[in-house]
């Protein structure tokens, strides 16, 4: 199920300021949107067609989630990620996503069905060599929601929504992946998980994480700031090209 299709049963308030959330999201994540952008919502409005209010609500959601920030003339300014921003990301995944593999792996051992996470794992094998790069990307990160699912553990899956959020960005911009060999490591790391080996799911999570960050920062280095500036406007000089996810 798409982002767009989970809006059918939501009411048309709570519709609107999803949509405009998910159009901003989306335009940030292709790089239409670049780093030190002024997000005005007036403008926003306009664009979309709707009030002020539902792009207001979906302003304060992608601040929440990572994407923006707040100026420091109370606007909302897109995100200008820098190295220690992925640094944190990264160690930040090492504490969630290994432990979600390991639970993940001990439900499938109680009697959990993987089944759902195969089939998304198969899926994401058959797009290899697909150009469609925005599919690929919706691919890998299911597979990563199908473990949290797995889980059966609601906040688990809702700690580690903010930062699935920046790695989509990330990946999905700046930092190029040999698709191959990420399906490769989402391959064993689902055949762990759905044979119930949850020390082995845990030790192949350590390692597609840290195997994809050293060339992310080496990729980055020169091109992100290297530190957070403080109480200053994020800049604007980097702008995200490639496409390629994880």
């Amino acid at each position: 199920m798409t982002d767009r299709e989970a809006l059918d049963d939501v009411p048309v308030s709570a519709s609107r300021t999803a949509l405009a959330y998910l159009h901003i999201r989306d335009r940030i994540i292709s790089g239409d949107l670049t780093p030190g952008t002024w997000l005005r919502e007036r403008e926003l409005s306009s664009e979309l067609n709707v009030s002020r209010v539902p792009v207001r609500e979906a302003l304060l959601q992608l601040e929440a989630d990572g994407y923006t920030t707040t100026g420091p003339r109370h606007g909302a300014v897109v995100r200008q990620m820098t190295i220690q921003d992925v640094n944190e990301v990264f160690d930040i995944r090492l504490s969630i996503e290994v432990s979600a593999a390991s639970i993940a792996a001990r439900q499938v051992a109680d009697g959990a069905a993987p089944d759902q996470l195969l089939t998304v794992m198969a899926h994401a094998e058959s797009l290899i060599d697909s150009q469609d790069a925005d599919l690929r990307a919706r691919t890998n990160i299911a597979i990563h929601d199908e473990i949290f699912r797995l889980t059966g553990n609601e906040l688990l899956t809702s700690v580690i929504r903010p930062v699935a959020n920046r790695m989509r960005w990330l990946f999905g911009n700046v930092v190029e992946q040999d698709a191959a060999v990420l399906c490769q490591e989402h391959r064993a790391l689902c055949q762990a998980i759905c044979m119930g080996q949850a020390e082995l799911a845990s030790a192949l999570a350590v390692a597609h994480i840290e195997h994809s960050r050293a060339p992310a920062i080496a990729q980055l280095e020169g091109r992100l700031p290297s530190r957070r500036a403080q109480n200053a406007r994020p800049p604007g000089s980097f702008h995200p090209r490639t496409q390629r996810h994880p």
